[in-house]
């Protein structure tokens, strides 16, 4: 598999030169953001899905920068935090808004592979999507 094919060259060109600790969603190609939005979640088979690939490697970068090795049971959940945080850039793009929320302001790498990453994965997420599915500092969620 080449997986720079898979990727797309000027994907993985900023991935390797220009992604680095001070990179927000902001900064994020437009044509990496839709791919990276576009993942099917769905699928397990992660190489049969070019935006999933591109996800794996922008989640390993993001790992790196923090410091970080991402645990294998962690990443059905990092691919879906990456899409929806996509999803939502392109939304926030479209309506040429200014970031809501103070966590789009920090570093890509923070929000997947630091403390606010963190946070995100102890979140359980509740049957019929009832309450607000956010871990407190107990693990326990509303």
């Amino acid at each position: 598999m080449d997986i720079v094919a898979e990727i797309g060259k000027r994907a993985f060109e900023w991935m390797t030169t220009s992604f680095d600790k001070t990179t927000t969603l902001a900064d994020i190609p437009d044509e990496l953001l839709g791919r990276l939005a576009a993942v099917d979640v769905t699928i397990r088979d992660y190489q049969r899905d070019a935006g999933s690939i591109a996800a794996i490697a922008m989640l390993t970068f993001a790992y790196r920068l923090g410091g970080r090795t991402q645990s294998p049971q962690d990443g059905p959940r990092d691919i879906t935090l990456l899409k929806v945080l996509c999803k939502e850039e392109i939304g926030r793009r479209t309506k040429a808004t200014s970031p809501s929320n103070p966590m789009w302001n920090l570093p890509l790498y923070e929000i997947i592979a630091g403390e606010v990453g963190q946070r995100l994965r102890k979140a359980r997420i509740p049957a019929g999507g009832q309450g607000t599915g956010v871990a407190d500092e107990r693990g326990a969620s509303s």
